[in-house]
């Protein structure tokens, strides 16, 4: 053997520093797609590292970013909607791990954590009787077939607190979600990444990092690559009708203090990245400069509350009028009771024009409000009529 061989084997027989090859990835290429433009968060350190593509039965189902010394991830990158696979998704046990980090030449897919200790990494060992549940950070919930399943691997978990965890669903993930529904709705796909910061003193099993802070945040915009996006598969069904739809890209943000008492907080993009001290989580969307992140934040406040209609792209406010609803609950109450009779050609017009109905409402109201002031007003006019014509029969 050449000397030139024999120090290419020594330099691989290092310990890996995050750098090398397979599914443990040098930059994220092979699954650049969960990031927005294809560009990674920047700012993280990245010492003690390991890009994950993350990958199960020849599918790349989110991207992560593995924090070895703590044994818990920086953060996952993921799609809405985005689900893979062909069978139905389910919670292994135990669950996965990622062979690559501890041995480079492991196999380049996620298999069961069987292991009882990894050096560079939590196995399933650890959390049992830890007190600690495995809180997920892309959700299983945001998922169906083989994607949801492939959310179940201990790089994509962080120790929580279980009501904790159960807050942190309740008050984000599935906010989260509604905001992911809206987006799809109205023809984009929205980027989610979820961390972990603030690593506390408790070590569970005197091995893996407690975090202090959980945070998601997102973007929802147009995939620029269009014909080469592998999320872009047509599979996902459509939302239904009860979903907003909002023509408009926009960027958000939660984080939460891992304490049960402690509620999650909205806040925008730029204010997380200062929380997290980073220089940037997306590379581009609407909401996340100087200018317009107020703005924006006020408008994704009320799609949470559900108080946005479809607002044309103009500066106005897209806030639903007082009554707006009770105006679409009529068109719905009309809609449902006609469905009930069963009548095919009513049931084929009133799915078509639903949407349109639905639309219009603000119109509606305004109908209603305009004869509401007229009736008013008349019934004014009338009793001051009233009044004076009995004053003066009181005067005769």
């Amino acid at each position: 053997m050449d000397l030139g061989s024999l120090l290419f084997l020594l330099l691989w027989a290092l310990p890996p520093s995050g750098m090398v090859n397979g599914e443990v990835v040098r930059d994220f290429k092979e699954c650049n797609w969960f990031f927005q433009n294809k560009k990674p968060p920047q700012g993280f350190p990245m010492r003690g590292r390991f890009r994950i593509c993350q990958r199960y039965k020849n599918h790349y189902h989110y991207a992560t970013l593995y924090n070895s010394g703590l044994r818990i991830p920086v953060y996952s990158a993921y799609r809405y909607p985005c689900s893979m696979g062909q069978s139905a998704g389910y919670r292994p046990s135990p669950w996965f791990y990622e062979p690559q980090i501890d041995d480079q030449n492991g196999p380049g897919t996620m298999r069961s954590s069987s292991a009882d200790f990894s050096e560079r990494q939590a196995v399933d060992e650890d959390y049992q009787e830890s007190g600690y549940d495995r809180g997920h950070l892309y959700p299983f919930a945001l998922n169906e077939k083989e994607s949801a399943t492939a959310t179940c691997t201990l790089t994509n978990a962080v120790p929580e607190e279980h009501a904790a965890n159960v807050n942190w669903y309740q008050e984000a993930e599935s906010v989260a979600e509604k905001l992911a529904r809206i987006c799809h709705k109205s023809g984009r796909s929205m980027y989610l990444m979820t961390g972990a910061a603030n690593p506390t003193k408790t070590k569970m099993k005197n091995r893996v990092s407690v975090p202090g802070l959980v945070w998601t945040a997102l973007c929802c915009t147009y995939s620029r690559d269009q014909n080469n996006d592998p999320c872009l598969n047509n599979n996902a069904g459509p939302e239904g009708q009860d979903v907003l739809r909002y023509k408009r890209d926009f960027s958000f943000a939660f984080m939460k203090q891992m304490k049960p008492e402690r509620k999650t907080t909205h806040v925008t993009v730029r204010q997380l990245q200062k929380k997290l001290r980073v220089s940037q989580l997306f590379d581009n969307c609407r909401g996340m400069n100087e200018n317009e992140e107020e703005e924006i934040f006020r408008e994704v406040e009320g799609l949470i509350q559900g108080k946005i209609i479809n607002p044309a792209n103009r500066g106005s406010s897209p806030l639903r009028p007082l009554g707006y609803e009770a105006c679409v609950g009529i068109f719905q109450f009309i809609h449902h009771t006609l469905l009930a009779s069963g009548q095919s050609v009513v049931r084929v017009v009133l799915d078509i024009t639903m949407e349109i109905a639905t639309t219009i409402a603000p119109v509606f109201h305004g109908i209603l409000t305009v004869v509401g002031v007229l009736a008013i007003n008349v019934f004014g006019i009338l009793i001051n009529n009233n009044s004076g014509y009995s004053a003066n029969l009181n005067r005769q």
